[in-house]
């Protein structure tokens, strides 16, 4: 087995934020969209260059990560020199993806490994070759990156489930990774390099999928269109998922028992774009005018977006399962007539999600998924009755490609 990739590498990935296909399907000569170009040197054990492998990708730099993007081709080439009486027997590349559980002892990685790709591709091989390589050799390539993967299924292993690749996730406070490589793998003649009789070369990538939503209502989309507000659920009743409603009791200044009925929407659909906004409106209704008015304000909704991310056992590594809060909803008075009747208040609101956001992913043994999450209110004078679970959580999917038609405009009003 190969031992665990070091961590401290990984600071060098250069995760994308959501990007428009259009604006950078750029195809270059060597049949990728990327045009960056990135050189890696292979050196034997006596630090002698003996190739250099060169890739495209779409990074923004040479110095970061390789990257691609869904439905890129990974493009480069492999330079071979070959001294005199040395005799090569194999050359091929390879791409691998994989899930790593990595419990941390003493700061080294010693998790445990799911592969989920692996596509081998030989370039060279004496077996399919009467010329063997000599002097200067060159093979360019062109690979192509597949969006799904058969695999087993966790819960049923005797039949296969399709799964979509899922974004590189790497980060330092959590306890799974998705990591892609691409590898080099050069085989020399044994009885004349001995032990050297294999160079090989291993670089990390980044891959980042390509996950577009719906487009939003027509009445949304215009709205995006002439930088209007966007349409409340009352209006625009296909352009809004409601929750069911929910009651909020509890107890205003230790004497007065209150009852506030909750209507709670999500734009649809429900996938969004990183770099973008979630659309939210609420609606709040109460007998107790003057108790509606001092628990419903833009301050005291309690929405937020939640991350999960999962990873089964793999082998005796634990299993991971961590929740956490990615962004809290902001909140403003709905414009239209609704929020002056009796008893009623509705509120707008968006949650904004940053640009670097991983993508929801679902592959066998891990998972990442978002939530949108409404608690209950945090006021002071005002005593909540019942548990302290959320009253709504909603899952959502992120995207990485903006849907078609107009962009989703940030509505929020200015801190």
């Amino acid at each position: 087995m190969l031992s665990p990739p070091v961590y401290r590498s990984a600071s060098t990935l250069t995760l994308l934020p959501a990007y428009s296909p259009r604006q950078q399907a750029r195809p270059s000569s060597s049949g990728s969209r990327g045009s960056t170009e990135h050189v890696f040197f292979i050196k034997d054990n006596k630090q002698r260059t003996c190739a250099t492998l060169k890739l495209f990708s779409s990074a923004p730099s040479p110095n970061s990560s390789p990257t691609f993007l869904g439905g890129d081709r990974i493009a480069g080439s492999l330079a071979l020199s070959v001294s005199s009486g040395e005799r090569i027997t194999e050359v091929s590349i390879e791409i691998r993806g994989e899930i790593v559980g990595r419990p941390l002892e003493d700061g080294w990685l010693v998790g445990k490994r799911f592969p989920f790709l692996n596509i081998a591709v030989p370039l060279w091989s004496k077996t399919e070759s009467s010329l063997a390589p000599s002097g200067s050799s060159r093979w360019p390539f062109i690979l192509d990156m597949p969006k799904t993967v058969a695999l087993p299924d966790p819960d049923n292993p005797r039949t296969a489930q399709n799964y979509s690749l899922p974004q590189t996730f790497l980060e330092r406070n959590t306890d799974a990774t998705v990591n892609y490589y691409l590898s080099v793998r050069i085989l020399r003649s044994a009885r004349l390099f001995r032990e050297d009789n294999r160079l090989e070369h291993e670089t990390m990538f980044v891959y980042v999928p390509a996950v577009r939503p719906d487009p939003p209502s027509p009445l949304r989309q215009l709205a995006y269109q002439e930088n209007t507000p966007i349409p409340g659920p009352e209006i625009d009743l296909d352009g809004w998922y409601t929750h069911p409603t929910v009651r909020m009791k509890g107890t205003v200044f230790n004497n007065r028992k209150v009852e506030i009925h909750c209507a709670f929407s999500l734009a649809k659909p429900l996938c969004y774009t990183r770099g973008s906004v979630i659309p939210c409106s609420v609606m709040y209704f109460c007998q107790d005018s003057q108790a509606l008015n001092l628990l419903c304000t833009p301050s005291t909704i309690n929405v937020s977006l939640h991350r999960r991310i999962k990873c089964l056992s793999l082998g005796d590594a634990s299993v991971v399962d961590d929740v956490e809060e990615i962004a809290q909803a902001v909140w403003w008075p709905a414009a239209n007539g609704l929020a002056q009747r009796p008893g009623t208040l509705r509120f707008d609101g968006e949650i904004p999600l940053t640009k670097n956001l991983k993508p929801s992913a679902l592959i066998s043994q891990f998972c990442l998924k978002y939530f949108v999450v409404m608690s209950q209110f945090n006021v002071t004078g005002f005593s909540p009755s019942g548990s302290a679970q959320p009253l709504i959580q909603q899952e959502v999917q992120i995207g990485t490609i903006f849907a078609k038609g107009p962009r989703a405009r940030n509505y929020a009003p200015p801190s």
